[in-house]
């Protein structure tokens, strides 16, 4: 793994440069059928709070913001040029500027997500650190990131740009019990993402 500030910095300067392309139809396609899968196999409730970490455009609370009118959405990124493009598309979610790295939100959530993010995070033990104190009692954490074996997981690593580190399924596992999440499940979307959550 890469310095932690070092990496901020690549990842920051990599989706400031790219959030004009970010929603190419094909990927952008790829993304929204993820995100719905899993919000599909999710029983959210209307009056939930809900914290998109690494929410980039803001694909993930669109598909929110119209399924449910009255939850309360919030997103948070690193990029201001990803936000930029997020504000002209959302209506009522609340966007900051920042990394999983410094979320210092207490007992405040439902639901914190992180959606084909979670590789590109600088510390992810202190990123799930911080998603289990923003959550509240009870509140579910669902991490979606790319998963896809031992080799095409190396590869990825290698060819793009920002990673960090790409977890496998029995270190997702592990990371969610070492931050004492409990009633852990995991589903494979899409044949390449894999979503893990669990319960404070």
């Amino acid at each position: 793994m890469k310095d932690n500030s070092e990496l901020t910095r690549i990842n920051t300067n990599l989706f400031n440069r790219i959030a004009r392309y970010y929603d190419f139809p094909l990927i952008n396609r790829l993304f929204t059928l993820v995100q719905k899968k899993v919000l599909n196999y999710l029983n959210i409730k209307g009056n939930s709070r809900i914290l998109d970490v690494g929410c980039g455009t803001g694909n993930f609370l669109s598909i929110l913001e119209k399924r449910h009118k009255t939850i309360k959405l919030y997103g948070i990124d690193i990029s201001r040029e990803m936000l930029r493009i997020a504000e002209n598309k959302l209506k009522r979610s609340i966007l900051m500027i920042g990394s999983a790295e410094e979320v210092k939100f207490k007992n405040e959530f439902d639901y914190v997500f992180s959606t084909e993010a979670f590789h590109h995070f600088s510390d992810p033990k202190k990123a799930v650190k911080n998603f289990y104190n923003a959550l509240k009692k009870k509140g579910k954490l669902v991490i979606v990131d790319v998963e896809m074996g031992f080799i095409f997981n190396f590869l990825f690593h290698i060819i793009e740009p920002g990673n960090n580190k790409v977890f496998s399924r029995l270190e997702f596992k592990n990371l969610f019990k070492e931050n004492n999440f409990k009633n852990i499940k995991q589903k494979r979307i899409c044949l390449i993402f894999l979503m893990t959550n669990g319960e404070k």
